[in-house]
């Protein structure tokens, strides 16, 4: 908070009296305590210097910095009572940072409308995206739509009205007040519309035609066939396959379609001049970068929906409404990620940071932006690729010889000097590695915590090994993909470390869906379904291919006007999906490890954001 401080203190006038000499004293040692974040003991300076009623800079500032001090050391009351006597005893003096922190604390307090009373007042330009945050936070518990738009007419402004439009799509379709949406969409420029540009209809059809994009490789010799059975692709399209079926016991008829990408660009470019694909009603994948561009492309042209089964990679959704991630784009990891450290890692704000190249830099950047704002500080900002991850864990375990302190070493030495001196004979009691000792690079309590920004596991168990090694607490935030892996890491050391997962598409094993979908595919395949880290898998062609056949049976071949006006969707293997006023999958609870199972974590702030 303290980039929002009031300016230097001007340079005062001398004083001349033993009284005010007393004065510059407490104020010195109040500030110098202050700058160094001691706000108990600054407090403690501060107090005495508000009660004097001099008219002077000094005596001014006090009173500030007494309330800044009470608000850090969490007397929330006190600093609000502050706050507000500097502005009966200094009206003239009043500026925005005073009305900034009054806003700030009515947040904290959990009312909205003091909150807005006073931000409105602050009309400072460097405060004015920190302004539109706190408003944001103010309203983000209220679930309450009669609330909401009582609220809008005291106050009728965009996040206001963004806010009652997100509680309004929560409801059921038959419930949502669509002449209310569209008012609210163009007053406030709120983009909510329930249609797309240039379709007016969903039509619904007998048969969809769904089409996996992914690179086969398909052979004919008898070698590169036993290698494709055991090919991830392949394990995707069993799963995928199997989806087809349980939708076909449900009454819904998906034509589902191969086409192989490894076969080279030129073969997808004469499939699509040709008009053979003109005909799919959706688009699964495609993954390889030369692929995903065509075909999004293609997607965007002849307006048939796609949705990208691995990455999170959000560059496919631009201004193209027919994309969509299967998982939370790297914006929303960072945004849900960040969240949760500004609210639960504050104790220690010094934070390491490690990614694995440009496809997760956005993730990494994003995160540091966001809780630098915050007034954390990123000591550690770092590319690791995955076969490097070991720097990591040595980056958080090694260790170097420090001199001892130089009283100490001077004891040393006269002990041995006093030993001599009486003609001891073994008076050389210590050695020349006495003088120094070994401490860790990475001081003990200098990181509170770690942000893995990929989903390679290597990066995060290298990180946790690190962890575990110390001897200091170290907290650690990543994208649960990493729990797909097969895990170096037990559930108990998981447990034990507390660390904390942004649920990416995590799917709880075991649930009854599940179960039958593992016994189906051992049934049919005879082989177990296997679980991949960053590639596709036999549950996620499966979960995609059930869960948006039944959009797609149920709202069409465009089922995002659908999911403009419904948001969550129940997915068929994972929990749900929430695709609300965005195309990727904005559902990441928190999860942590508890008694060796993945569970989620009750965080009462977000209780409204997912609710069972």
């Amino acid at each position: 908070m303290q980039r929002f401080l009031l300016a230097s203190v001007l340079v005062l006038l001398s004083i001349t009296t033993a009284s005010a000499q007393n004065i510059k004293q407490l104020f010195d040692e109040g500030k110098s305590l202050f700058d160094s974040k001691q706000y108990a003991l600054a407090f403690g300076k501060f107090e005495p210097l508000t009660a004097l009623n001099q008219e002077n800079d000094m005596v001014r500032y006090a009173h500030y910095y007494y309330a800044v001090s009470a608000y850090e050391t969490g007397d929330i009351i006190t600093a609000k009572n502050a706050f507000k006597q500097i502005q009966s005893k200094y009206s003239d003096w009043v500026n925005d940072d005073v009305n900034y922190w009054l806003g700030l604390i009515a947040v904290k307090q959990g009312n909205p409308t003091e909150a807005f009373d006073y931000l409105n007042k602050v009309s400072t330009d460097e405060l004015s995206e920190s302004v539109n945050v706190l408003k944001a936070q103010a309203i983000d518990s209220i679930d309450n739509i009669n609330q909401l738009k009582s609220l809008l007419i005291e106050y009728p402004e965009n996040v206001v009205a963004s806010r009652l439009a997100s509680e309004i799509l929560r409801l059921d379709v038959e419930e949502q007040d669509l002449d209310l949406l569209d008012s609210l969409e163009s007053i406030y420029d709120l983009q909510i519309s329930l249609t797309l540009d240039d379709i007016k209809s969903s039509p619904k059809k007998e048969v969809y035609n769904v089409a996996m994009f992914l690179p086969f490789t398909y052979r004919n010799d008898s070698a590169r066939i036993a290698q494709l059975e055991s090919n991830w692709t392949t394990r995707m399209y069993h799963g995928a396959l199997l989806g087809v079926e349980k939708l076909q016991e449900e009454g819904v008829k998906i034509n589902l379609i191969t086409i192989d990408t490894r076969d080279g660009q030129q073969r997808l470019d004469q499939m699509i001049a040709s008009g053979q694909l003109d005909s799919l009603d959706f688009i699964i994948g495609p993954v390889t970068q030369q692929a995903v561009e065509t075909i999004t492309k293609f997607s965007k042209e002849r307006k048939i929906n796609m949705i990208n089964p691995l990455s999170s990679n959000s560059e496919i959704l631009v201004e193209n409404p027919y994309a969509f991630l299967y998982y939370p784009s790297n914006e929303s990891l960072a945004l849900r990620s960040a969240d949760y450290a500004i609210k639960h890692f504050a104790k220690n704000k010094n934070t390491a940071i490690f990614y694995s190249g440009a496809a997760d830099y956005e993730r990494a950047q994003l995160y540091r932006e966001l809780i630098e704002k915050d007034s954390f500080n990123v000591n550690i900002f770092m590319r690791v690729p995955p076969d490097e991850s070991v720097k990591i864990q040595q980056l958080f375990v090694e260790e170097e010889e420090v001199d001892r302190d130089s009283l100490v070493v001077a004891e040393m030495i006269a002990e041995m000097d006093s030993l001599r001196d009486a003609e001891v004979e073994e008076w050389e009691i210590y050695s020349e590695r006495d003088f120094v000792y070994d401490t860790l690079k990475i001081l003990p309590d200098s990181i509170g915590h770690i942000f893995i920004a990929s989903d390679f596991s290597q990066l995060s168990t290298s990180a946790l090994s690190g962890i575990a090694a110390r001897p200091d607490t170290v907290e650690f935030i990543s994208s649960s993909r990493f729990l797909a892996a097969e895990q170096s890491f037990s559930f108990t050391q998981l447990e034990r470390l507390n660390a904390i997962f942004v649920g990416s598409n995590y799917m709880d094993y075991s649930t009854e869906n599940i179960k039958e979908f593992r016994e189906k595919y051992v049934n049919t395949f005879l082989s177990s379904p296997v679980k991949e880290e960053r590639l596709g898998d036999a549950y996620m062609g499966y979960d995609i291919v059930v869960t948006f056949g039944r959009l797609l049976n149920q709202y069409g071949k465009y089922f995002q006007v659908g999911l403009r006006r419904r948001g969550t969707v129940e997915g068929e293997l994972t929990e749900k999906l929430i695709y609300k006023l965005s195309n990727d999958n904005r559902f990441m609870p928190y999860l942590r490890v508890r008694a060796a199972e993945v569970v989620k974590v009750e965080d009462q702030e977000y209780a409204s954001d997912y609710k069972k």
